[in-house]
């Protein structure tokens, strides 16, 4: 596997993990954060490096900077509800696609050398 190859198919869990370690937090800290034990972190880790290329600590947090930020998918942002969502949001259908913005229509200059 090359070196930072950007592999996004990390589990929730796996980028909760990979946040927490970019912030540079140890394997004890993040066992809390997530309310799991610390040996099944390390196998989070393992899998974590074998499916970003990653050899340690270091380039998962620089893998995560380069990659990840753009793209994670908390495990714990998923599991939060926001207490304040009014009844008539739930109530709502989530199966309608978002309405366009006037912008969205717009033919736009598309500059490929940059």
């Amino acid at each position: 596997m090359p070196l930072l190859h950007g592999d996004t198919d990390l589990t929730s869990k796996e980028w909760a993990i990979a946040a927490l370690l970019f912030q540079g937090q140890t394997n004890a800290q993040i066992a809390v954060e997530t309310k799991t034990p610390e040996p099944l972190i390390e196998d989070h880790l393992r899998r974590i490096f074998q499916k970003t290329g990653c050899w340690n600590r270091t380039e998962v947090a620089l893998w995560y900077l380069k990659i990840g930020v753009a793209e994670e998918r908390r495990f714990r942002d998923r599991r939060e509800a926001n207490s304040e969502t009014s009844d008539e949001r739930r109530k709502a259908s989530r199966r309608l696609p978002p309405e366009l913005s006037a912008r969205a229509l717009e033919e736009h200059e598309v500059n490929l050398d940059e």
